[in-house]
């Protein structure tokens, strides 16, 4: 499988569930290992509540950054200024992405 179908497929099964609140976090399976092991987190201004998302599973260690999106209301989310404290939060996971 290719990056790019790997890449879609964690934008459609898991980013996606997760912004439209479709199903708990906990529910959702992690397009490479089938594992219900995935995690997220919101980066961005809270006032504007524009940001980034990163989900990863904590199980296989992959997962997607996604640059420039809305965070919703009830969702895990940080601040820009407390962004330096993301190591502790995030694991370091495999990053897909759209292009390779």
């Amino acid at each position: 499988m290719k990056k790019e179908k790997k890449f879609n497929r964690w934008l459609l099964e898991v980013a996606s569930k997760i912004a439209d609140k479709k199903c708990k976090v906990e529910q959702i399976m992690c397009p490479q290992c089938n594992e219900k092991c995935i995690d997220y987190l919101y980066i961005g201004d809270k006032k504007t509540r524009i940001g980034y998302l990163q989900v990863w599973c904590n199980n296989c260690l992959n997962g997607i950054y996604i640059s420039r999106v809305k965070m919703p209301d009830g969702v895990k989310m940080i601040s820009f200024e407390d962004a330096n404290s993301l190591d502790s939060i995030i694991p370091q996971y495999h990053k897909l992405t759209p292009d390779k």
